[in-house]
């Protein structure tokens, strides 16, 4: 006991004088949040509220052009601008408009499209009521323009393709409808019309499953973004621990704890719990980034559940998680070059499997398979389960056993290692 006290008084005063270490482990992280949650800030609200700049050049000023303009105002998707073809008369024009970053993407709908969508449906209707001619001339082509900056997200590019074919559909619909009625009043020789409603039949509503059926979620960027980075700091401790550990045995500091009694885990007991120690500290201050700081910046406060005995069993198997991992690292090189390059690399290739990066839903299924194997996709899943689908302790309590399992498995192949360099030195 004795021992341990000593050591972690010493490992205390050691991070309180080592500037850098303080850097890496608590202002990096933060400063890492802040801006990762910013960014994607925009991607997480509504289209409308971003305001990406659209441009509209409706050459056609009749039903069609009419159609997609009042449904794009609707949708909601973007920050539109319509010309009538008297300022942008040229698709040059309005490439360089976007290139220089004044639209995001543009739609031309040329001259008379009403008048030759109509020519195409009468041409369908006048056949169907024909019975002597089944033969539908080619029909006459509408070519829409779409210009898109390059630099454009493919969602939001896929976004304006939907909602024009959509807007295209419906009126080519109301068309077919109001010619197929006057041909029909016609060979009933009535002066009746009918009158379609402006509205649809389908009305859309969208809502997101969670587990507790009495709350609703709405997707924000602190929601996502919070308990990824977290996850990603927490692991990042694997190099001021590694880096020390090394430090310590290449200049003699371990050799004389070897002295005292006890094993290799037990000399460095107290090292590990200090570092276990401040993975739990950088959590507690991200989330409390997330709930007091990131609203004052008009973003979202962050919801952590009320399952709090869930959350600490998590947290505190993803601290010993990330710990043992160092131990490892320290371990295994001799060097603290090697171990900060292999341990770096090797956090950032297990965020990126693990989803902390790119969303799991959107890889391969091979990836996707490979993902589950991630430490950092274990201890996110846990978090999504709890923060976002109002899970409790049995939604992540094979995750928290998996973390627990690494925790083990880090820690015996660590004291493998150790026990085999001792014997060949």
């Amino acid at each position: 006991m004795h021992r341990l006290i000593s050591t972690l008084i010493k490992e205390v005063k050691l991070l309180i004088v080592d500037k850098t270490g303080i850097t890496v482990l608590f202002v990096m992280p933060v400063l890492l949040v802040f801006i990762m949650t910013l960014i994607q800030h925009e991607a997480y609200k509504s289209l409308s509220q971003s305001g990406i700049p659209v441009l509209l050049v409706n050459n056609d000023n009749d039903s069609l052009g009419l159609a997609i303009e009042n449904g794009f105002k609707k949708f909601g998707i973007c920050d539109l601008t319509v010309d009538d073809g008297t300022k942008y008369r040229s698709s040059d024009d309005i490439k360089k408009r976007i290139v220089e970053g004044e639209f995001l993407a543009a739609l031309v709908i040329p001259k008379n499209s009403t008048n030759v969508l109509r020519e195409n449906v009468a041409e369908m209707v006048n056949v169907f009521f024909d019975q002597k001619s089944t033969v539908i001339k080619e029909p006459q082509q509408v070519k829409v323009e779409i210009i898109i900056d390059p630099t454009a997200n493919k969602s939001f590019v896929m976004g304006i393709n939907s909602g024009l074919k959509e807007l295209i559909s419906s009126i080519k619909t109301k068309i077919l409808f109001q010619i197929m009625g006057e041909k029909i009043a016609q060979l009933l020789e009535s002066d009746s019309k009918a009158v379609l409603p402006e509205s649809d039949f389908f009305v859309y509503e969208e809502a997101y499953a969670v587990r507790d059926l009495k709350k609703t979620y709405q997707p924000s960027a602190v929601q996502h973004n919070i308990p990824a980075w977290a996850i990603f700091s927490i692991f990042f401790i694997v190099l001021p621990l590694g880096g020390s550990i090394i430090y310590e045995r290449s200049e003699g500091m371990f050799i004389r704890l070897r002295t005292f009694p006890g094993n290799y885990l037990s000399i460095l007991s107290g090292k590990l719990f200090v570092y276990f120690l401040v993975a739990i500290v950088q959590f507690v201050v991200i989330i409390l980034l997330g709930k007091y700081v990131m609203p004052l910046l008009g973003l979202s406060v962050l919801d952590i559940g009320t399952h709090w005995l869930a959350l600490t069993a998590l947290t505190m198997m993803l601290s010993l998680a990330a710990v043992s991992y160092g131990l490892l690292i320290g371990t295994l090189f001799n060097t603290p070059q090697q171990s900060a390059v292999f341990g770096g690399i090797s956090i950032l290739i297990m965020s990126a499997l693990g989803g902390i990066w790119v969303p799991v839903n959107i890889m391969p299924p091979v990836m996707q398979t490979i993902s589950s194997l991630s430490p950092l996709n274990w201890a996110l899943t846990g978090y999504y389960e709890l923060f976002i689908k109002g899970g409790d302790w049995y939604a992540i309590q094979y995750q928290v056993l998996k973390l627990g399992l690494f925790f083990v498995f880090s820690i015996v192949i660590s004291y493998r290692l150790y026990k085999l360099k001792t014997r060949i030195n």
